[in-house]
């Protein structure tokens, strides 16, 4: 809330937000001793210095992703994908900011393996689009299209936190989302009726309430119960997750879930997952972090058990950008043995203007 428009995080950056990426995450290597860091904040708008209307923050965003799988192998292979470049805006029906509409609009790469199909979706959406009304000190209202409320919402949507449990990159939907925001706690209910973009049989329409207290000043926990069904499966969900932070920059992240899905005509199966990130500062703009994520699809030998471990530099060389250099190992551990390990090099590029 403090830093985004949207109430849990992810989205476009407000004023706030954009000062503070500039003048205390970002590296300030490519800048003179001269310019301070106030200044740095007050170049972060769209047009850097250059003031816009109280009601108007336009935004662009762009993510590109680099791979090789298979390092060092005869099986080696490169692919790079454009995974987002979007336009966003935010329009402020006054000087509070207590009438608020956002939206995007973008493109979205086709996914592998439906390049040429007759069911291959469409290139280009809004990932978000909704107005958010701030009732009172504490309650805000979204009302339009956004992420489910749903655990913790760490950048990489391939982690098993989030392919899983239906929160992916593409994964939003239309409903209503109500938070109360207190100094040492949240409630946030978020009912939704799926992505009025999709055939109505597959939209999963169901309701999420998430809880999060202070344990102290750098240390908050919390929980999410969801429901929601279509007219093939129903889905359950429930995790509970911990933020930690120590030292200065440093952090840890949890997020231990559990997924129930029930196919019609089908018998139901409940699985487990796990994600563990730790972050560990090195210099103003350059961190070190490594995560550890878990699946079981139904918690027993019966289902391999998934393993990902993913360890690298996250970076923001400079205000506006931040690159990610990582190795990922993945894992398959069953009864009847350890697949060969799938190690992949990734670098990624975000360019948020």
């Amino acid at each position: 809330m403090t830093c985004h428009y949207n109430g849990q995080g992810s989205g476009p950056l407000n004023d706030y937000g954009r000062a503070l990426f500039s003048q205390e995450i970002a590296s300030r290597a490519f800048y003179s001793n001269k310019t301070t860091d106030e200044q740095l904040g007050e170049s972060s708008g769209f047009l850097g210095k250059t003031p816009l209307p109280y009601w108007l923050r336009p935004g662009i965003k762009y993510r590109g992703l680099a791979l090789q799988t298979d390092p060092g192998s005869q099986l080696s292979k490169n692919r790079f994908i454009h995974m987002q470049a979007e336009a966003n805006l935010a329009l402020s029906l006054d000087q509070d900011q207590k009438y608020v509409f956002v939206g995007s609009y973008g493109y979205i790469p086709t996914p592998q393996g439906q390049s040429g199909s007759a069911n291959m979706p469409s290139n280009w959406l809004s990932r978000e689009h909704y107005f958010r009304w701030q009732i009172s000190d504490e309650y805000f209202v979204f009302i339009g299209s956004m992420d489910k409320v749903y655990g913790i919402r760490i950048i990489d949507h391939t982690a098993y936190s989030r392919k899983y449990t239906g929160n992916a990159q593409n994964d939003q939907t239309h409903g209503v989302m109500i938070q109360r925001v207190r100094p040492e706690k949240e409630f946030t209910v978020h009912l939704f009726a799926g992505n009025l973009a999709q055939d109505s049989a597959n939209r999963q329409k169901g309701l999420s309430v998430m809880y999060e207290k202070d344990l102290g000043e750098f240390h908050r926990v919390g929980g999410t119960a969801y429901y929601s069904s279509d007219d093939y499966v129903k889905w359950t969900r429930a995790e509970g997750h911990s933020k930690y932070g120590f030292g200065k920059g440093n952090s840890l992240l949890s997020e231990f879930g559990l997924i129930k899905n029930e196919v019609v005509n089908s018998a139901a199966t409940t699985g487990a997952y796990a994600m563990l990130e730790a972050n560990a500062l090195l210099t103003r703009g350059y961190n070190f972090v490594s995560q550890v994520d878990y699946y079981n699809q139904t918690m027993s030998t019966s289902t391999p058990d998934l393993i990902r471990w993913s360890s690298g530099l996250l970076m923001f060389p400079a205000p506006r950008w931040e690159v990610r250099t990582f190795i990922v190992n993945g894992r398959t551990v069953s009864d009847s043995g350890i697949s060969p390990d799938l190690w992949t090099l990734q670098g990624q590029l975000h360019l948020s203007l």
